[in-house]
């Protein structure tokens, strides 16, 4: 009986977030499925709620939360706070800097964990306070979070890569991507100057300001197929099937490393491992090849062998004559 009260508290839980997120509302039908249960529990479920205070309207068959209503609580099961606290780390460890954001999470977070996680959150907090700050990407992040989230344009002064300086340009922010390769912070936005969409990193803009002027997002923008052909955040370059042969060592990183989305591996009877992966060819892909030295080879295609050999030979060519012990 005890476990049949802990798992009705847990799936009431579930249904009041699944509410709170569909602002429209959710058929009962929806509901019970998403739960794995009847229509009937559900449906008690949904009395359940009401009777506590849950603002819960009803239309017909749909069920939705008053707007207005508070944010729901929110409690973690240990597996659920580990994911959370590894990807707090994940972010931490791409900024490098202190963000005041990223402390009150982990604070948040402190509360609802139990005492040897919540030893470590804790050395986490202290160690962080410790960064130095950028405060003005925090403003700059926050504006565009905000801009972002209420659908209002942004005037941005931005400095691109080569120019010296900065200008000013009207965008509709889209998606805001965090790079772990680059330890940056971009949007992919709607430049109204340009006319198309472009990706911006956040790091470049100088200067930012908040607009009345509203905006939406096409229906069909999806950021996971956005990036889903590229190396990290570069959206550009040729689209190919590339092979690459790792030997040694590496040959058994790539088997249990999953780089991109992509990646098939294909063990070899020497040892080695072939990934294949469909994607654009960017200079991070070509860097990423030439990280791992004579430990990677290019089979395919030959322009991709070609780009990396021409790469290696001008790095060659920068220490050639030079003294080396």
């Amino acid at each position: 009986m005890r476990e049949n009260k802990r798992d009705r508290l847990a799936r009431l839980s579930k249904v009041e977030h699944l509410l709170y997120q569909c602002p429209d509302g959710l058929a009962i039908d929806s509901i019970a499925e998403k739960c794995n249960v009847s229509t009937r529990t559900s449906r008690r479920d949904l009395e359940a709620l009401a009777a506590i205070g849950v603002p819960i309207w009803e239309d017909k068959s749909m069920r939705g939360i008053v707007p207005g209503y508070f944010l729901p609580p929110i409690s973690f099961t240990l597996p659920e706070a580990m994911t959370i606290f590894m990807a707090a780390r994940l972010l931490l460890a791409y900024s490098n800097t202190y963000n005041p954001n990223i402390d009150s999470t982990f604070v948040k977070l402190n509360s609802a964990v139990p005492p040897p996680l919540r030893d470590q959150v804790a050395t986490t907090i202290s160690w962080m306070q410790k960064l130095n700050k950028n405060d003005q990407l925090r403003r700059i992040m926050d504006t565009l979070a905000h801009a972002w989230i209420n659908g209002r344009k942004v005037r941005i002064w931005y400095q691109a890569l080569g120019r010296a300086e900065a200008k000013d340009r009207v965008i509709e922010p889209y998606f805001i991507q965090p790079a772990a390769l680059e330890h940056a912070n971009y949007v992919i936005a709607y430049c109204n100057h340009a006319k198309k969409m472009l990706t911006f990193k956040a790091e470049r803009i100088t200067s930012i300001e908040l607009l009345e002027e509203r905006y939406s997002i096409p229906a069909d923008f999806d950021a996971n197929k956005h990036f889903g052909t590229a190396w990290g955040i570069s959206v550009y370059g040729d689209m190919v099937d590339a092979e690459l042969k790792f030997k040694g060592e590496l040959a058994t990183i790539a088997a249990e490393t999953r780089w991109h989305p992509s990646q098939v591996n294909e063990a070899q009877r020497d040892g080695s491992v072939i990934a294949k992966f469909k994607i654009q060819v960017s200079h991070p892909f070509i860097g990423f090849i030439l990280s791992w030295g004579p430990s990677v080879e290019v089979l395919s295609p030959k322009s991709l062998r070609d780009e990396v050999a021409e790469e290696a030979r001008a790095v060659c060519n920068i220490y050639a004559g030079a003294d080396i012990d």
